[in-house]
């Protein structure tokens, strides 16, 4: 399906192709704003490296094992930096990767592993608002106060139904919001932050104004006020050592290494502002697409390294197993009331102060609720850019001229995440063994994208050439094109380990097709819906491969 976009198809003028000259969106997020959206996006307070690293890989050092990642994202960063530049327009890896490569590619990879799959983020943020942020908070209530209301909530929250009913609510909410247009989104973004960091600020001064024996004493009092008993912490760390799981495992190298595809979970995301980089002021500027990209990247490789960092000098590497002993391999004795002790609920066990705990909860209700504002926002600009290549009905990129939203796509969106939702809670084993392969997919188009900087020079010549890397060259060879083959690699070395090793949630296995299954039958559908799509518009004497010979309208 790849297409030679440098040669014109046919003779003569190529036609209008687009289905209107402007797409109707409007350039109000300044790079600061995107700085903002990116580290939210990122979202550094969720505890991916933490709850599972410890379990999953004995003797991993986390620590290492983000800055690796850090190290390996640097190229995916640099490419996406510079593709933006040369073409900042909403749709992001997909008119990076239609513009080289073709429509046929373009179209399958993005639509069939990002659009879609990002869904999947949207049901993961709706019970990231359950577990790690309304369950917390109602614990927190009920261990200060005794009220009976606040158990019955905090147990509502990690049940199938509560998850499912919160999922919904905030999946609406968010389409409500998007709906009015991204300015009033930057207005709520704004507090989100806040909230986010002073949550953030919060559990980091807990943790380090506490170690291993006073954190103990305390999470077992925070226990017993919750569920009773006594000596939550050893009967926890007994379980977990029952279960089989090392509380002494020592240093292992290879393990070490492996955290790097965890942490990258959150560290990839560092790129996410140019899918709808359309409505960037100046995102045109090589040095703002380093200040949202590379300065996102930095900021939060750095708060995850201290987030860790007061973990571990709170409740020790012996405690840090014993709580993803709780998550990752479901010892329910390392739970409390059936909640997982990630970093916010170990914070809250540190504190008598009812107020301290909802504080904390709030950025993580906060950050919950923007992680399904972007997972809105991405594909949606995606869907947008697809339609007016003609490659999606005409319906997707009608912009509202009084909200200047693309309210027909964020309702599309709202209705497909509808069913992921349910299947996420519902189909055995969707939660658990099927839930990577979103990063799984992710991973596989950024890659993809860093190949189509390699080939950007070569492929697309016309728009390289007006580009800010034109000229630049390494030893006669476009930078573009080396910073685009590292990015590649990397890229490629991440997808690799998370398809290849067992520890790390997704590795094949007969007992375990069925997410490669589904990667593999949403690229079949995706390169369906392309053919039919262009067949359409042929029909209608449309040729849509002129549209991938230019950058896409404003």
């Amino acid at each position: 399906m790849a297409e030679t976009v440098s040669e014109t198809p046919g003779r003569g003028a190529a036609p209008q192709v687009f289905t209107r000259k402007a797409s109707g969106l409007v350039r109000v997020m300044s790079p600061r704003s995107a700085i903002v959206y990116t580290i939210l996006t990122m979202s550094v307070i969720l505890p991916w490296t933490f709850a599972e690293a410890p379990t999953a890989l004995p003797g991993s050092s986390f620590m290492i094992g983000i800055l690796v990642a850090f190290v390996l994202e640097i190229p995916l960063a640099l490419a996406y930096c510079y593709m933006c530049a040369a073409m900042p327009r909403s749709g992001g890896d997909y008119v990076f990767q239609s513009r080289v490569f073709g429509g046929g590619v373009g179209f399958t990879i993005v639509f069939g592993l990002f659009a879609v799959w990002i869904l999947q983020w949207v049901a993961l943020g709706g019970w990231l608002m359950a577990v790690l942020g309304l369950a917390p908070m109602f614990l927190s209530i009920y261990s200060a106060s005794g009220s009976s209301w606040a158990l019955s909530a905090a147990s509502w929250c990690v049940s199938t139904g509560g998850i499912v009913t919160i999922s919904l609510l905030t999946a609406l909410a968010v389409t409500v919001l998007l709906s009015a247009g991204l300015r009033q989104y930057l207005r709520v973004q704004a507090v989100l932050f806040a909230g986010v960091l002073i949550s953030l600020g919060t559990m980091l001064v807990l943790f380090f104004t506490n170690d291993p024996s006073s954190s103990n004493a305390k999470l077992d009092a925070f226990a017993s006020s919750v569920q009773g008993g006594s000596s939550f912490t050893a009967n926890a760390a007994a379980a977990t050592s029952a279960a089989g799981i090392s509380l002494n495992p020592g240093f292992a190298l290879g393990a070490t290494l492996l955290v790097a595809p965890i942490a990258w979970t959150s560290l990839m995301w560092s790129i996410y502002s140019v899918e709808n980089a359309g409505e960037i002021k100046s995102a045109n500027l090589v040095r703002n697409q380093f200040k949202i990209i590379l300065g996102s990247l930095v900021a939060v490789t750095v708060m995850l390294l201290l987030l860790g960092w007061g973990l571990n000098h709170a409740v020790g590497e012996r405690g840090m197993i014993v709580a993803s002993a709780g998550y990752w391999s479901g010892v329910s004795e390392a739970t409390i009331n059936g909640t997982p002790l990630m970093p916010n609920l170990m914070a809250i066990g540190l504190t008598t102060s009812p107020l301290i705990g909802i504080l904390i909860s709030i950025g993580y209700i906060f950050n919950s609720f923007q992680i399904v504002c972007n997972s809105m926002i991405g594909p949606v600009r995606i869907l947008v850019a697809q339609s007016l290549d003609g490659l999606l009905p005409d319906w997707f990129s009608k912009v509202s001229p009084r909200w200047k939203s693309p309210v027909n796509a964020y309702l599309a969106y709202f209705v497909a995440s509808v069913a992921w939702i349910l299947a996420f809670n519902y189909v055995t084993d969707w939660s658990t063994k099927w839930a990577l392969g979103v990063t799984v997919a992710n991973g596989l188009t950024m890659t993809v994208t860093g190949l189509a900087a390699a080939f950007l020079p070569y492929r697309a010549k016309d728009i390289y050439a007006t580009s800010p890397m034109a000229g630049k060259n390494v030893a006669g060879v476009p930078l573009l094109t080396v910073v685009g083959v590292l990015a590649f690699l990397s890229g490629g070395i991440m997808c690799y380990f998370l398809l290849t090793h067992e520890s790390l949630g997704l590795a094949f296995s007969r007992d375990n097709p069925a997410p490669y299954l589904l990667i593999f039958g949403t690229l079949v559908v995706s390169a369906l819906i392309y053919m039919i799509m262009r067949v359409m518009k042929s029909r209608q004497g449309v040729d849509v491969r002129y549209a991938f010979a230019e950058v896409p309208p404003e």
